[in-house]
């Protein structure tokens, strides 16, 4: 059954970090929006927005200024979808995304010159510019030097206090740590941090997980837990926790998917309705396009419908997100479109046989040529369509991963490609 056409000035395909920044901006701008796409990979991340960190195969050391990294990145690789913004682009573009997840429920702590450090639960230290407010305590605890003590659950996989302490001890020698019960899961075995939050909802358990933790937090500072707070009451039973014990208290991202990760899926897709962007969390698998735009079919339910738009923004992501992916040649293409995409000449040139390689892999860096406003680049060199944009991982010449560059060339792009549009 085909239900009445939805005409909309911005269509953004994907729900990731890119696309969910695109439908923000061109919601902001007053523009009608539909965004489709499941926004299943924002559970992947780490919760905190990265701009960049460090210049994949380079000598230089990691940028405690980003700006500065952003600079000497550009030098080196002009390509760059970083080329192609200003700082001021990026400046406001992280304002106006964090305004709206601030609106969500979710704080952000920037700084204005330099990266900030949160603990990793491979008991390392990560780069990162905004840190979300459930972890800044750990931020301000590492930059000060105060006590920390890290607690880990037994049965949580994936998480260990003791071997996370004394990983970060070279870094941080005032760590300590300790295994503590759970609080009716003391024989339930493996245990999952979803499963957590909610029984930290109950009251309850709420007290008497303070209970088990009182007696080990004498002489410390601050608390760094695993990111068990809560979906969308972290703040809340993160204060509680605080008032009870006298210490701050910081969550630890826990492995992908992580509860930090699901807390900014929700806060983003709580906050769609009232942007009065409509999401439809399906799959595109044609688009058909012309003079006056781009028309494509949605599900919704058993009917299906017609999404008609004046503009069209692909944050579809690489491979995962299914932006990407490969042909009977074995040539790596774009999905929706078949643009030509950079790649390696050789699929032997794909990956290193060091995974770990500090210069990457050559996948990595494919991508979408584009204008300077990203729109793509079609065969021969010229722009596609007038009004067709491109944001976020999908983009050629970056590898987010090893540069700590993903929230940022996402919220840079969606922002840039916007402004254009707008």
């Amino acid at each position: 059954m085909m239900n009445k056409p939805v005409n909309c000035n911005v269509a953004v395909i994907g729900a990731g970090m890119a696309g969910m920044a695109a439908a923000i901006f061109a919601a902001n701008r007053g523009l009608s929006v539909v965004c489709v796409g499941k926004a299943s990979e924002i559970s992947f991340s780490s919760g905190c927005l990265d701009l960049f960190s460090r210049i994949p195969g380079s000598d230089m050391p990691a940028f405690d200024n980003p700006f500065e990294g952003i600079a000497a990145l550009t030098k080196l690789q002009p390509d760059h979808p970083y080329a192609k913004v200003g700082r001021e682009d990026i400046v406001q573009g992280f304002e106006e995304f964090t305004g709206f997840m601030n609106t969500s429920g979710i704080q952000y702590h920037c700084t204005p010159e330099t990266n900030q450090k949160i603990i990793t639960p491979a008991g390392t230290l990560k780069s990162t510019w905004c840190v979300p407010s459930a972890m800044y305590a750990g931020t301000r605890a590492l930059a000060e030097k105060k006590k920390i003590l890290i607690v880990d659950i037994r049965g949580l996989k994936g998480f260990g206090a003791r071997q996370m302490a004394q990983s970060l001890k070279k870094h941080h020698p005032c760590m300590g740590s300790v295994t503590v019960e759970f609080p009716g899961r003391e024989t339930a075995g493996d245990l999952m941090c979803e499963r957590l939050t909610w029984d930290l909802e109950t009251p309850d358990i709420l007290s008497r997980f303070i209970g088990v933790l009182r007696p080990h937090t004498a002489g410390y500072d601050t608390v760094g837990l695993p990111a068990i707070l809560g979906i969308y009451r972290f703040e809340e039973l993160k204060n509680k926790i605080e008032k009870a014990l006298g210490k701050t208290v910081f969550e630890i991202p826990t492995l992908a998917p992580s509860v930090t990760g699901m807390r900014t899926k929700e806060a983003f897709l709580g906050q769609l309705p009232a942007s009065k962007v409509r999401h439809y969390p399906v799959m595109v698998k044609d688009i058909t396009h012309g003079e006056a735009g781009f028309s494509f079919e949605v599900s919704e339910g058993i009917a299906v419908r017609e999404v008609r738009a004046e503009n069209l923004i692909l944050a579809t992501g690489r491979f995962m997100g299914r932006g990407l992916g490969v042909n009977a040649s074995g040539n790596i293409r774009e999905m929706l479109f078949d643009l030509p995409v950079t790649q390696p000449r050789d699929r032997r040139e794909w990956f290193r046989r060091d995974f770990f390689n500090p210069k990457g892999h050559g996948v990595n860096r494919s991508g979408l040529e584009t204008d300077e406003c990203f729109r793509p680049l079609g065969r021969g060199g010229k722009v596609f369509h007038p009004k067709l944009y491109a944001a976020g991982s999908i983009l050629a010449h970056q590898d987010w991963k090893r540069e700590k560059s993903g929230s940022g060339i996402s919220i840079a792009s969606a922002y840039r490609a916007v402004d254009h549009l707008a």
